[in-house]
């Protein structure tokens, strides 16, 4: 096997985090000033801030026990310990990886398969009907929070029809994803698009019959471990339960946060900030200093003084970012620390079921 080198912050890493603050910190000078954001965070309400570093570890928590549970549709089984270990990891490279909204859930599946001694294309299905059901979390949240605004409120005409937009794109991205995870035939031709792209760059230096035969074999697996979940409706009442606790201690962050200002906001604002700012990651789109100046922009439209809106996003993203950056950073560490000294307890109870159930059929 070759050898796997320990898990560290790269060059490029640290250029990304330190680029994305110098966006925020030029953001927060022009507009503010960094002076009144910081009077109105000293007289922040530390109990109440507190409590809201608890709401999101519970909703690290549950969003666990939703993966393992679809891990569990599929007849993978490992310990609650395990999947949130390795839930954290896809936060972490949630957290430092620009891409389309998929290196968490690409991560944590790769390294639990090679953890698990596993295929790689049945976990990958797990990730990807974790993906789908948040996915419908968000674009539900989104479409509550729009019909409350409409209500309650009389927005300007661009704003509404950006948040509709966006509701339209999320919608639009879970019937794509939804359709190339149930239709093997529409990924294979993906796939054989991909390769003759490649093929056609990489020219005679690169066996693409050979990555072919590979990924196909990823993608059936993948496929098998799709039509597992979904011959099972009732076997996702449980994950999709989870999920929906999961967003709503995530929510319960943002609601916090402002009570420790002492600016208490409706809950229909929470939400649709909530969502739209779910909708940005979903895609990929949460480069560091650009989720915040959304955030705190869209509290701003929506009635919120400047101030506030600023000091609220920077108290959030404390949590949902520095706080997650430092703790994912150690599960990361751990994970790739077990996977060099070759630790795989979880392969052994695995192994160990296996042989009981053979000894009993024998």
């Amino acid at each position: 096997m070759a050898a796997v080198s320990k898990p560290k912050l790269t060059k490029r890493i640290i250029l990304f985090i330190a680029v994305g603050l110098a966006t925020l910190l030029l953001y927060l000078l022009y507009f503010v000033g960094t002076m009144n954001i910081a009077d109105v965070i000293s007289q922040t309400n530390i109990p109440y801030y507190a409590s809201a570093f608890f709401a999101f570890l519970i909703s690290v928590f549950f969003s666990s026990l939703t993966w393992r549970s679809l891990l569990k549709s599929i007849d993978v089984r490992i310990s609650v310990k395990r999947a949130l270990a390795f839930t954290w990891v896809g936060l972490f490279f949630d957290s430092v990886v620009p891409d389309p909204g998929w290196s968490g859930d690409l991560s944590k599946a790769y390294m639990l398969s090679k953890d698990l001694g596993e295929d790689g294309g049945r976990i990958a299905a797990s990730v990807v009907g974790q993906k789908i059901i948040v996915m419908g979390v968000v674009v539900l949240d989104l479409f509550l929070g729009l019909v409350l605004l409409a209500l309650n409120y009389t927005l300007p005409g661009n704003v509404i029809l950006f948040i509709a937009l966006v509701l339209v794109v999320t919608v639009s991205a879970l019937v794509v994803l939804w359709y190339l995870s149930s239709n093997p035939k529409a990924t294979k031709t993906l796939l054989n698009w991909f390769v003759r792209f490649l093929a056609f760059f990489l020219r005679r230096r690169w066996n693409s019959e050979d990555f072919r035969l590979r990924a196909e074999n990823v993608l059936d697996e993948f496929h098998k471990g799709m039509r597992s979940l979904t011959a099972k409706p009732r076997a996702l009442v449980r994950p999709v339960g989870l999920s929906l606790a999961a967003g709503a201690f995530d929510i319960s962050v943002v609601y916090l946060v402002f009570t420790s200002l002492n600016f208490p906001v409706p809950l229909d604002k929470v939400l649709i900030v909530y969502a739209l700012t779910g909708s940005l990651q979903a895609w990929g789109v949460s480069l560091l200093g650009f989720t915040e100046i959304i955030m705190s922009g869209a509290y701003t439209v929506l009635g919120i003084p400047l101030t506030i809106s600023l000091a609220a996003t920077l108290l959030t993203r404390v949590i949902t970012l520095w706080f997650k950056l430092v703790l994912s950073y150690f599960a990361f560490q751990w994970a790739g620390v077990h996977l060099i000294l070759g630790k795989h307890p979880e392969r052994s109870k695995i192994k160990s079921a296996e042989s009981q159930v053979e000894t009993r059929d024998f």
